[in-house]
């Protein structure tokens, strides 16, 4: 490729990452965070839950018999059974539908005597939007769509996943002749060759990883508010319900009109004892009571990559089929598509991949940071720049407060789920935790710009976020009781692995920190002496000149 080519891609390379690398840095971190939000901080943010539920299928079959013969049979089209602690919620809950008018009844229990804890009723939406939150929904959905919502959010979401893909592509190409360096890390030499060492490892050894990351993130951003649209649009006349209809694998039933009973606990005992590894999450039964009722059961976790889907027949409680969520679709298409989920988000081959997705996770939020350290850090020490010094000074405060301020953000998290739960009667629990975490943000962003320093205002945002982590294992033995050897005598491992991670990445943030600040200051005091001692022959020549002239 020519040399004037090769500038063009840099160009390309360097704005993609000036313009996105901080939303670039905050997706990614949110999204490692993401890997481990459900089950495992689900598990963590609700002490009900901890030491795990045992599902009487016996008793979900009688609470379902129970609550549908006190609703209207259109409440019986359609019933979800959200199973505990495993997807959105800490407790099982039921929704009765009907499509028809678009009303919804929706039952929330307690998950030791299966009394009805709260009811809601409205529309599908309205009732799924009151539910009460925790830090893993928010750092779920804050990924998803950074909270704004559809479309403006996931269309954002998914073009940062474009971005990402560019980024890859044009830097690989850039840094070709660099490969043989693969094993090159100058720690020791000057700053921009350490970082540009850091970033072009971050690049290449996860560039699969970043590539796949960047392709699922784009389409799961995109899909929703551009590809189907553009499907129906094509296919179906515009008509996007007639579009995911057709390609729905979980089709309702031509009911019989005859009455069977459904037999939920004989399906839903087998599917939790069909695969040990997967992961049970949404019971949906159409039909409820008919001969011809059909039971779905969706569940993800196992060896198979793509969430699995169990179809039993409701009259015979026996299993009927097992596919995949977009096997309907057909081809090679089909297996793409069941690939996206899995693969975004490591959910499957259990808790070895996810920790694996978490590690390159973050490298990925570290390769736009690495790049964007690097771009300043050249830019300072070139005698020649298109871009005064001031506005590199800014833009490294801008980096400082935003990536620093989204790890304070997300730190501060945990100890605030604790507070929730010793006060446990905030309803608006999302609130309170947005609120906590932009405030937080936003205060990190300002520190920055008004700190003497960027270095100091880098300090202060890390140490405080060290000892924040720090205090959550303390915190949570205090408020719930739950300390190191209770969770370990209770076997309570996704609550005992969550603290002492916690308390140990808050210790190593504290000691990088700490240790950084040295080495600046020992930085600091050598330049110091050596302008002194390369001023000083300067100072007794003058002097010596002065006594001559005399």
């Amino acid at each position: 490729m020519k040399s004037t080519d090769i500038k063009k891609l840099y160009l390309v390379h360097s704005w993609v990452g000036l313009v996105t690398g901080v939303l670039l840095f905050v997706i990614a971190l949110t999204g490692a965070m993401s890997v481990f939000g459900r089950p495992e901080i689900k598990i963590w943010a609700n002490p009900d839950i901890r030491s795990g539920i045992d599902i009487d299928t016996q008793r979900i079959e009688t609470l379902i018999e129970t609550h549908a013969s006190h609703l209207p049979a259109r409440f019986h089209e359609e019933i979800l059974v959200f199973m505990p602690g495993t997807r959105s919620y800490a407790n099982l809950r039921i929704l009765f539908e009907d499509h028809e008018n678009e009303e919804a009844v929706y039952l929330t229990f307690d998950n030791q005597t299966l009394e009805v804890i709260d009811r809601q009723d409205g529309t599908p939406r309205e009732v799924f939007a009151q539910r009460r939150t925790d830090i893993a929904d928010f750092i779920v959905d804050f990924h998803a769509d950074l909270h704004l919502g559809r479309p403006v959010g996931l269309l954002l979401t998914g073009l940062l996943g474009l971005t990402l893909m560019a980024s890859i592509v044009t830097g690989f190409i850039i840094h070709r002749q660099k490969l043989k360096q693969l094993f090159t890390f100058r720690w020791r030499r000057s700053t921009d060759i350490t970082l540009a060492d850091s970033h072009k490892l971050f690049g290449v050894w996860g560039m699969i990883f970043h590539g796949v990351i960047g392709f699922s993130g784009a389409f799961l951003g995109l899909a929703t508010v551009l590809l189907i649209p553009a499907a129906a649009f094509v296919s179906f006349g515009g008509d996007q319900d007639k579009l995911i209809e057709t390609f729905n694998t979980t089709p309702e039933p031509v009911l019989a009109q005859v009455q069977a009973p459904t037999r939920i606990a004989d399906a839903l005992e087998h599917a939790l004892s069909y695969d040990q590894d997967m992961r049970m999450e949404v019971m949906s039964i159409y039909g409820y009571n008919d001969k011809n009722a059909v039971i779905y059961v969706s569940g993800v976790g196992s060896d198979n990559v793509s969430r699995q889907i169990l179809k039993y027949a409701g009259a015979e409680g026996h299993l009927d089929d097992v596919f995949g969520q977009f096997e309907k679709v057909g081809g090679v298409t089909s297996y793409i598509l069941d690939l996206m989920f899995p693969l975004h988000f490591g959910n499957f081959g259990g808790p070895f991949v996810k920790l694996l997705w978490t590690v390159l996770g973050l490298s990925t939020a570290l390769l736009p940071l690495s790049g964007l350290m690097l771009w300043i850090e050249r830019g300072v020490k070139a005698k020649q720049s298109s871009v005064s010094l001031n506005t590199y000074t800014r833009f490294n405060r801008l980096i400082t407060g935003a990536c620093g301020g989204i790890v304070l953000a997300c730190a501060a998290l945990f100890p605030t789920q604790l507070y929730l739960i010793a006060t446990d009667t905030i309803h608006n629990t999302g609130f309170i935790i947005g609120c906590v975490f932009f405030s937080l943000w936003l205060l990190a962003i300002a520190w920055a710009f008004l700190a003497p320093s960027v270095s100091s205002a880098a300090k202060h945002i890390l140490y405080t976020a060290g000892v924040i982590l720090l205090s959550v294992l303390p915190l949570n033995t205090l408020i719930t009781g739950d300390s190191v050897l209770t969770s370990t005598v209770n076997q309570q491992w996704e609550t005992l692995i969550a603290d002492v991670t916690l308390f140990v990445l808050g210790a190593c943030m504290v000691f990088f920190t700490r240790k950084g600040v040295k080495a600046s200051q020992s930085a600091t005091q050598a330049n110091k002496t050596q302008d002194d001692t390369s001023s000083a022959p300067t100072n007794t020549a003058t002097q010596h000149v002065v006594r001559l002239g005399d």
